[in-house]
């Protein structure tokens, strides 16, 4: 298929990014938005920072580890 014929909303390969908990491929990232007590804020970001990680990879890493935990 030649790039005139690839549809409009066809995921470019530059646009794939590792999955960095599973490795798996997905398209661009998505806002995932809410709110949270200022406390657990400067306990994650101290505890982001402390173990030299991202917060976008420690949350992907807690999420990880909870269903692991609860795989049935």
């Amino acid at each position: 298929m030649t790039k005139s014929q690839q549809p409009r909303n066809a995921i470019k390969p530059e646009q794939l990014e590792a999955h960095p908990a599973s490795g798996t491929h997905t398209t661009r990232d998505s806002p995932l938005n809410f709110k949270v007590s200022a406390e657990f804020r400067r306990e994650f970001k101290t505890y982001a920072a402390q173990h030299n990680k991202k917060l976008k990879q420690l949350l992907y890493e807690a999420f990880a580890a909870l269903k692991a935990k609860h795989a049935d």
